[in-house]
């Protein structure tokens, strides 16, 4: 694939420190495509059933699609996948910047890295050369230093850097891996990386990508630009307000959960309305990656008050819900900050405000108290507390080694009826959007391979404006079963291709087979390649069965199933979930008992030999 007719992978052993590169084998491409779905079938094959996530035995698996590094509009993405230490399931996180074409353009398709390093060190790439370089100078840096010394060592400026900051050095189960101020955030693939003594991968990409059909990728390129610039969401409101575009629409129809999800609005909401702070905080409008031109990323600066002088790229819509609503704190300022110093440790910015959202109702409970919380008075609103209880996860210091748990551990250190109000799905922290008012989104919660992901098994965001533009039908379960399978399937195309989500959204399936086939000379359909996205998704599904998943293990913390919002237009729903999965599971042929899919559709899709 990288000459766009070979596909290439590195294997790297740090244990040893043999350094090898394979070719990929042609089936593989037609059946796998790339991505996210290759690496699942990769991480199958290879990784055995029940090993512990931080041990040698795990393996990373860092990719790029066939149409990253090309002219393809938001195809700036890479893939991490490996067995997650936050779940102990599968897990696949991405990331935009310039990593993903970095590694693209050194001739990578695919890095697989295996044992572990006795010392830090981290790994440069070149044109088909991988080093492995001494780190201990780098180990306790964080991630943005870490990729300025790089960079300075190596005279390069253009260097795409991929490395772990603090948290992930001790292992924090939600440790983040960091590019630039990106985040391949969610399941902790940063602490894996730090249990190989693994600092950071960089690489240097100079290879020109050709397509195999020039004119025919260019008419298909030209047929994006069109979708894309005539989709009113994404050509307008996305590029002013980015992820947050229907922050306002969502609280109307309370989507956006308050209080540890106790609430379903807040009388200050609009103090989070991007129209109420971007004209404030927003200094320039920027893109993760060349070729985008969305510019949706939002640079932010506090410019007042103790938070003054703070910068980063975000806050996204997850992390401003998280630090933002889920806390019940409305300084801007703050949320700007506890972003930051996320990127800068390398922490998950879901897993982390949800945590603290977690203990504040914990505190506020009783159920625990100032003897562990250092003193602090965890309660919500306070965003003096923010700075204090991330650096202490990051460290895990004092009450920082209770929240860098997560909220599933700590309810079971907890107790006293704590788990009811732990809000993660099979140990990870879910995302922002109630399903008690968009019955779909609780599908993607609850059956995603990774836990309490709010996009790896459809789109929460796009499936909440679908279910708003719907009305009261929104409350019903029919149909909703269909619209995550869907949008689950395509979101399997997006991140092997490999797109933004968002941007994808507004592309034609008929411009993404144009573009996939006239690059690599595939000959995929559309039809096909749903049908591809639908074995990723056995695939991964299949990995969790191996390590003793079953129906029961799909499921939503309590609130949701028995417990109405206290306020806002929800106010009497609650989730219908066995329902929902009965649909669900008959879509996509999985059994009805135990969620395990049934022979026939496996050799349907040719996974047989699973």
């Amino acid at each position: 694939m990288s000459n766009s007719k070979e596909w290439i992978l590195f294997r790297v052993n740090l244990s040893n420190k043999e350094v090898l590169k394979e070719s990929i084998l042609g089936e593989d491409v037609e059946m796998y495509l790339g991505g996210r779905v290759l690496g699942a079938k990769m991480l199958y094959k290879e990784l055995p059933a029940a090993i512990d996530p931080l041990s040698p035995e795990n393996k990373l698996f860092i990719s790029a699609g066939p149409l990253t590094g090309t002219t393809t509009p938001s195809t700036g993405r890479y893939v991490i996948q490996t067995k997650s230490p936050q779940t102990g399931l599968y897990l696949s996180t991405l990331s935009g910047g310039h990593f993903g074409p970095a590694l693209r353009r050194a001739g990578c398709d695919m890095l697989i890295v295996e044992g572990v390093s006795e010392a830090p060190v981290y790994l440069l790439m070149g044109k088909d050369d991988i080093e492995i370089r001494e780190a201990s100078h780098l180990w306790g840096m964080t991630t943005g230093d870490t990729q300025a010394l790089i960079k300075e060592e190596l005279k390069d400026a253009e260097t795409g850097i991929a490395c772990i900051g603090p948290a992930g050095e001790r292992k924090v189960p939600f440790a983040a891996v960091i590019n630039e101020r990106r985040a391949a955030g969610r399941g902790g693939a940063g602490a894996v990386m730090g249990s190989k003594n693994l600092k950071a991968l960089a690489v240097k990409g100079g290879q020109t990508l050709e397509p195999v059909h020039p004119k025919a990728f260019q008419d298909a390129i030209r047929h994006m630009y069109r979708d894309i610039n005539s989709h009113a969401v994404i050509a307008e409101s996305f590029r002013l307000y980015g992820s947050h575009s229907a922050f306002s629409a969502l609280t109307a129809g309370g989507i956006i959960p308050w209080r540890n999800w106790q609430d379903g609005t807040s009388p200050n909401a609009e103090a989070l309305f991007p129209e109420n702070w971007r004209d404030q905080f927003v200094v320039k409008d920027i893109r993760c990656a060349s070729p985008c031109n969305f510019n949706c990323g939002k640079l932010t600066l506090a410019r007042k008050g103790p938070h003054a002088g703070v910068i980063s790229d975000g806050p996204d819509y997850e992390t401003v819900y998280s630090f933002g609503a889920s806390c019940d704190i409305t300084d801007f300022s703050a949320i700007i900050e506890a972003d930051a110093l996320c990127d800068a440790y390398g922490l998950d910015t879901i897993s982390m405000g949800l945590s603290i959202a977690f203990a504040m109702e914990c505190f506020e409970r009783g159920i625990i108290g100032k003897d562990i919380t250092d003193g602090m008075e965890l309660r919500f609103g306070s965003s003096r507390l923010l700075r204090p209880l991330i650096h202490a996860t990051a460290y895990r210091e004092g009450f920082g080694q209770w929240l860098s748990m997560g909220t599933r551990k700590m309810s079971e250190q907890f107790g006293r009826g704590s788990a009811a109000f732990a809000m993660q799905v099979k140990g990870m922290e879910i995302g922002g959007y109630d399903p008690r008012g968009a019955k779909s989104v609780a599908l993607i919660y609850a059956c995603g391979p990774r836990g309490g992901c709010h996009k790896s098994n459809g789109s929460a965001n796009a499936q909440s404006r679908m279910e708003l533009q719907s009305g009261d039908t929104r409350y019903s379960t029919e149909g909703k079963a269909l619209v995550t399978k869907k949008q689950g399937d395509r979101r399997m195309i997006s991140d092997s291709a490999t797109f933004c989500i968002f941007a994808h959204g507004a592309i034609s399936d008929e411009a993404t087979v144009a573009a996939l086939n006239a690059f690599t000379g595939l000959d995929y359909s559309v039809e096909g390649l749903y049908q591809m996205g639908e074995r990723g998704s056995n695939l991964e599904r299949m990995f969790n069965v191996r390590e003793g998943l079953t129906r029961k293990w799909d499921t939503l913390p309590d609130r949701l199933l028995r417990q109405n919002p206290a306020n806002g237009p929800n106010i009497h729903q609650v989730v219908e979930l066995e329902t929902l999965i009965d649909d669900y599971y008959t879509l996509c042929g999985w059994d009805l008992e135990t969620g395990i899919p049934r022979r026939e559709k496996l050799e349907e899709l040719g996974l047989g030999w699973l």
